[in-house]
């Protein structure tokens, strides 16, 4: 974010006595991150040997100096990224025990109280104290990354606390801080998204999707559409464009083309198509019902591999 803005406005009383021990307990398992190029994030101690933070706060970066709780700076290795959910692992040497979790029982709510914890590249705490200012359930990110809850913060992010720990006043980590899924507030990333996605870039430095190798937007159907095509969804997907030699493309599939429904599904937008391409679905045979110049066509894609694109 260019303008990084505060995680609240307004002062605020603490919400409880023993704040400041349950910000020391949680520092314990923080870290400082550094790169040249990007200055210094925060990470958390996720398990033995394992950092969990942003991938905006990593960049391209194979190695990053990571600054321990006990002031020591230590080369910590990357060992995944996942644009897509915005996180990142790596691995370090084993010092603090990770961080206290908690598994969102009950849900948080708009309201609830929440700080984020940082290290700078001296070993000194800091935190940023506010509230929960939009709560929801599962979404997919502006990148095609799935997250198990919204949890929006009611402000931004100061400046070193990308992939910082977001605690409730008890200090148990309720999700990772990321300013690059909305443009004007911070995102929590929920605990069952980092270890879903954690897991995952351990075993194989990534998070796998679906591809089909299209560019597509919204567009309306009308009655004759509609009755060509056998259906009462009012929206379709227009193929805006093609991936060279993609999936989509292989199957026969041309500019133009009105996508009308994806495995049985209606599509009605882009969003639709992307839940429908999940890791189990590749290298499956995906059924298409297609308007081609307002006649109906019946098409199959085989599902790929999604690599780092634009296209879905």
């Amino acid at each position: 974010m260019n303008q990084p803005v505060v995680l609240h406005s307004e002062p605020m009383p603490q919400p409880q006595a023993g704040l400041a021990d349950a910000v020391e307990r949680l520092a314990a398992s923080v870290v400082g991150l550094g790169t040249r190029r990007r200055g210094l994030s925060a990470g958390v101690l996720w398990k033995p040997g394992v950092v969990v933070t942003t991938a905006s706060a990593i960049g391209h970066a194979g190695r990053i100096h990571v600054v321990q709780p006990d002031g020591e700076t230590v080369i910590g290795e990357v060992r995944g990224t996942d644009p897509g959910t915005d996180l990142a692992v790596l691995a370090v040497p084993e010092s603090a025990g990770p961080a206290a979790l908690r598994r969102l029982d009950p849900p948080l709510r708009a309201g609830d109280f929440v700080m984020a914890v940082g290290r700078d590249a001296s070993g000194l705490v800091h935190a940023s104290f506010g509230h929960i200012g939009a709560a929801g359930p599962a979404w997919r990110t502006w990148r095609g990354g799935s997250v198990d809850r919204l949890l929006r913060l009611d402000g931004g992010l100061y400046p070193g606390l990308s992939g910082a720990p977001v605690a409730d006043a008890q200090g148990q980590v309720v999700g990772i801080a990321s300013p690059a899924l909305s443009r004007h507030h911070g995102v929590v990333l929920p605990v069952g998204t980092v270890d879903r996605v954690s897991q995952a870039l351990l075993h194989s430095g990534r998070v796998a999707q679906g591809y089909l190798g299209v560019a597509a937007q919204s567009v309306a159907l009308s009655a004759a559409m509609q009755a060509a095509a056998g259906t009462g969804a009012a929206l379709g997907l227009l193929i805006a464009g093609l991936g060279d030699e993609g999936p989509a493309a292989r199957a026969g599939l041309m500019v133009g083309d009105i996508v009308v429904s994806a495995g049985g599904r209606v599509v009605p937008d882009i969003e639709t198509l992307r839940e429908l391409l999940g890791a189990e679905t590749i290298g499956a045979r995906l059924p298409l019902r297609v308007l081609r110049g307002g006649q109906p066509l019946e098409l199959s894609v085989d599902v790929a591999e999604r690599q780092r694109t634009g296209r879905c």
